[in-house]
């Protein structure tokens, strides 16, 4: 058999010497040293090895003793993914966590889920909580995926110990982990081109600033708008972060909306695009009449008021049988070599977007 990393092999063989009585309940490892000159590794490699089979019960260390083999170890009967995302109650995060329950019951694992609200501290404490589960692997949807993360060395923890990681949404720049996301880049580029063939050329957009998602969705427009010769108004590029957003609105967004700086927006998400609906109702402003919007991730906040959100199509469910099979693929067969999937996402018209006469 293969093994994609030697530490990998050193656990594989150590198990070996369990299963075959060489090494039974209770006695004590042969020593870091003793195993280096066993399998010719280093002892980094060992100490990756043993932390692993520690980590799975494998084995217990005791202070100034050694390590020995366990005897009280529980063995699973059914594997278990942790799947941590940054809400899982509302907006399109129940598709995607079904979409990764179906995929794991079919194929006979379990899950367990945890959520961040975007608090890395929180995530602090649901990556812990997946490390003392044993999880045989992990999803993870970043915690404020912009910033720095003070949490990358669990998640390289995690990896060493050789615990397959994959990231939906977004990534970390720092971490090499497989992604599975909608193209964030190319979807801030088709929305804001969709404004801009329905000849709008006062565009707006409000963005994300801590997220991954709505630093690539901000690319995209950027891009478009070089491309098409649409001028740049940072007055009317409105960033907002988690613990902001209520504020940004009733201030910053309220303003441009009030004083009709635009014609057309761009919104990060339907969520955000809803909360633009209530501004113009409140300044009596028409969508599409006096604004056009468009918004992202097509859930079913879109279709909730009596106007229709345009919006750029999430790939909800796939995205999460996608992840599914694939830590499935990566758990079950050493070999395979993960490489991350971008989904192209068409805009979905309903109405929310109003041509305007060519000048």
């Amino acid at each position: 058999m293969e093994y994609k990393t030697k530490h990998e092999f050193v656990q594989k063989e150590i198990i070996k010497l369990i299963e075959e009585k060489k090494l039974k309940p209770g006695d004590r490892l042969p020593s870091e040293l003793d195993f280096q000159k066993q399998f010719s590794v280093s002892r980094h490699t060992v100490r990756s090895a043993l932390n692993r089979l520690e980590y799975e019960g494998v084995i217990v260390k005791e202070q100034g003793a050694g390590s020995f083999v366990s005897d009280q170890k529980e063995k699973r009967n059914v594997k278990e993914i942790g799947v941590i995302t940054t809400y899982f109650s509302d907006y399109i995060f129940p598709t995607i966590i079904r979409g990764i329950e179906k995929e794991l019951t079919m194929a006979g694992y379990s899950m367990i889920l945890a959520s961040t609200n975007n608090d890395i501290s929180v995530e602090e404490q649901a990556i812990q909580l997946m490390m003392n589960r044993n999880v045989d692997g992990l999803i993870v949807e970043p915690t404020k995926s912009a910033h720095y993360n003070p949490n990358i060395g669990l998640y390289m923890q995690m990896s060493e110990l050789g615990i397959p990681i994959i990231m939906i949404n977004a990534k970390y720049d720092e971490l090499d982990f497989p992604l599975i996301a909608l193209d964030d880049l190319t979807a801030g580029y088709e929305s804001t081109k969709c404004l801009i063939d329905n000849n709008h050329y006062k565009i707006g957009g409000i963005f994300k600033a801590d997220d991954r998602q709505g630093k690539e969705r901000l690319k995209g427009y950027i891009k478009a708008c070089s491309e098409f010769d649409i001028p740049y108004n940072s007055k009317n590029v409105i960033m907002y972060e988690t613990e902001t957003f209520d504020k940004v609105m009733a201030e910053e967004v309220a303003e441009m909306i009030r004083d009709k700086r635009i014609t057309g927006l761009v919104c990060y998400n339907d969520s955000v695009a809803i909360e633009v609906l209530k501004l113009t109702w409140q300044y009596g402003i028409k969508v599409p009449d006096d604004l056009s919007i468009i918004s992202y991730d097509n859930s079913v906040l879109s279709t909730m008021t009596e106007v229709k959100l345009d919006s750029v199509n999430h790939p909800k469910a796939k995205l999460g049988k996608e992840a599914a099979s694939s830590m499935i693929q990566l758990i079950e067969n050493p070999g395979y070599e993960m490489k991350s999937i971008l989904y192209h996402g068409d805009v979905v018209a309903k109405g929310s977007v109003k041509a305007l006469n060519e000048e």
